[in-house]
């Protein structure tokens, strides 16, 4: 308890100084797509062809994508080991058990759409930033895809998610050097641009800054050999009859950033939440650059204090800093078509919220990938099932 305390006091002290990085990228290092250097060693370890994801079951003609195809091993050949990812609660291969993870900071400005890999991730945090407008903190374990883009800067709230995933690598396309110092503090390998740009592309299709793209499954070269092996942050419920106790059946939710509506509808045949960003599907690129739903399988709306800093964007716009490093407040945990009104409580800032009930039981989610909104309070209703 006293080193969450503790590194909480760093934190709050750097806040004030971790304003937002002006270029937000870093053009004199990070050279076009046409121009990068290939990396100079292979893999720390091959990314699953076997995660299983609503997001890959959905292509625009709502058919398999081939390269999401999930591999069987024939019976003639030997048999392939398995273990449980801890954050999606699926199979993956064993060789994974020891692989690093990944932490990407994802642009979602209007200019960012749509964006490639993040539908491969086994938790995405989505927070408010300046302009009303939000940004993904993506954490990739189990599969990770070969590019994410587009990669944007880092802010003060990131501290706060990345603690608990000690000795994760983490990447973005920029931030001060007291924001860096930070990362220094907090145990996580920092991989941004400005450290790794080999590792990064510009993409010449899109307009800067949202050009950034970060060669993910490169990135793992950057990582340590001494990474933490992932732990599981709840349990999955695998049972036949999956329900929460105390449960609503609803249709989905609504969540109003300010500058952009986010909207989460129930799909039974896959299982799992679609996203609507201002009235339309959210879209991901997947490697081929076939368009492919986003859709997670649990869906938590944490709702959040957010304060305004003294940090102002290069418009001129104050920064919103998301009160997360500990306490407690409301939550919304849906899985299974269902919504349990819960809560979560982080004791210090080492450690990942915890999701309870009514009784203070720990929420166990659906095997898959998990999105977390850390909304602000009062931004969120529920969209009732139809009859």
């Amino acid at each position: 308890m006293r080193l969450g305390h503790c590194l909480l006091c760093v934190f709050v002290l750097a806040v004030s100084s971790c304003a937002a990085d002006p270029r937000d990228a870093y053009d004199a290092r990070v050279a076009p797509e046409s121009s990068v250097p290939e990396a100079a060693s292979a893999l720390a370890g091959e990314a699953a062809d076997s995660v299983n994801s609503a997001s890959e079951k959905i292509a625009n003609d709502n058919e398999k994508s081939p390269s999401t195809t999930i591999k069987k091993t024939a019976t003639t050949e030997p048999r392939e080991e398995f273990y449980i990812a801890p954050y999606r609660g699926t199979k993956v291969p064993s060789d994974l058990a020891n692989s690093p993870r990944l932490a990407l900071k994802v642009d979602n400005a209007p200019s960012a759409l749509p964006q490639q890999g993040i539908q491969w991730a086994d938790i995405v945090f989505e927070e408010l930033v300046e302009g009303g407008l939000t940004r993904f903190l993506a954490i990739f374990h189990a599969h990770i895809p070969e590019s994410v883009g587009p990669i944007r800067s880092a802010r003060s709230s990131d501290v706060p998610l990345l603690v608990p995933f000690d000795g994760a690598l983490f990447g973005s396309s920029g931030s001060n050097s007291a924001f860096q110092k930070l990362l220094e503090t907090i145990g996580v390998q920092d991989a941004g641009a400005y450290r790794a740009p080999g590792y990064y592309f510009r993409r010449l299709d899109r307009p800067a800054p949202s050009d950034l793209w970060a060669k993910s499954e490169k990135l793992l070269d950057a990582a340590s050999s001494h990474s933490y092996p992932a732990q599981p942050l709840w349990e999955f419920d695998v049972s036949d009859t999956p329900r929460l106790q105390g449960s609503n059946q609803v249709q989905g939710v609504e969540v109003n950033w300010g500058s952009s509506d986010v909207s989460f509808l129930w799909d039974d045949e896959v299982s799992a939440w679609r996203r609507f960003q201002n009235g339309e599907p959210h879209l991901a690129l997947d490697e081929n650059g076939e368009k492919i739903a986003i859709a997670p399988e649990n869906l938590i709306i944490q709702f959040t204090k957010y304060s305004l800093t003294e940090e102002v964007d290069v418009n001129g716009a104050r920064i919103p800093l998301a009160e997360v490093a500990e306490g407690s407040g409301a939550a919304w945990v849906l899985r299974n078509g269902q919504l349990l009104e819960a809560r979560w409580t982080k004791p210090n800032i080492t450690v990942h919220p915890q999701f309870v009930d009514g009784t203070g039981k720990s929420i166990s989610m659906a095997p898959g990938s998990t999105w977390i909104l850390l909304a602000p309070r009062d931004s969120a209703q529920i969209i009732q099932e139809q009859d």
